[in-house]
């Protein structure tokens, strides 16, 4: 993809609410954790690594000639998780990693060149990552939708379940009777696609979780209470949509 070295950290934990064993999962003939270690291996990593806390998921894909790594079964977040496998393979504070969902086969490559380049374009960052635009109001308003802003710089202010940035116009009526999302306005849509320089990962497991991040259920906000710099560019293709549930199962499957 380019001449930039990463390395590639899938954290897979068997424990899901909506779909329990979900890494295992056969869809196609083929388990959902070797879809993503597939299409991880296409990136042009120096390494791959699956991070684990269950044996059977290691065993899968030991089985199948990749790196697994066992982790602790208490982490609190996928961060911690991929801090974790990062000191048990010794990369160097330098190493930039890409966290490669496993519940997200088919993420676009270019995608994650885009992630790349904004790391590339940013040294001194200690986080990439991507967002594409929000189109509508029910997005917009939606919890389950993160909202981002960033400075012409490219550095992330701020990360919200909330629609930011408030628009004291368009928005001061009831949210029913709003319409449509206001002129002159970009709303960014945060696409949890990250890359990591190795040093915040060890830094970022040593704080404890902060104020924002309580309220918000955000863990890219301790980085930001820390004075962290996240960088974001905005994704050139379109994220597909993970596997979270039976109705993801059978989409795939009819794909």
């Amino acid at each position: 993809m380019s001449d930039f070295e990463f390395v590639v950290c899938i954290p897979a934990r068997y424990a899901s609410s909506r779909l329990p064993g979900k890494p295992l999962i056969k869809l196609k003939g083929k388990e959902l954790i070797l879809w993503a270690v597939d299409a991880a291996n296409q990136l042009g990593a120096s390494a791959v690594v699956v991070a684990t806390d269950d044996q059977r998921i290691a065993s899968l894909v030991e089985s199948h000639g990749h790196h697994v790594v066992m982790t602790r079964k208490d982490h609190q977040t996928g961060t911690d998780r991929l801090a974790e496998c990062a000191a048990i393979m010794g990369w160097s504070d330098e190493t930039w990693v890409l966290n490669y969902q496993g519940d997200e086969p088919d993420v676009p490559q270019a995608n994650v060149q885009q992630v790349i380049d904004v790391v590339k374009k940013h040294p001194n960052a200690s986080i990439g990552t991507l967002y594409q635009s929000i189109n509508s109001v029910a997005d917009l308003f939606s919890p389950n939708v993160v909202k981002l802003v960033t400075g012409a710089d490219d550095r992330a202010l701020y990360f919200s379940r909330a629609p930011i940035p408030w628009s004291q116009k368009q928005f001061n009526q009831p949210i029913e009777n709003i319409s449509h999302l206001p002129e002159g306005v970009t709303y960014k849509h945060h696409i949890g696609l990250y890359m990591y320089k190795t040093s915040f990962l060890h830094r970022f497991t040593q704080w404890p979780v902060g104020q924002m991040e309580k309220i918000e259920s955000l863990e890219q906000l301790r980085a930001l209470e820390h004075h962290e710099i996240i960088v974001a560019a905005a994704a050139v293709k379109p994220m597909p949509h993970g596997i979270d549930t039976p109705a993801d199962v059978e989409r795939f499957e009819n794909s």
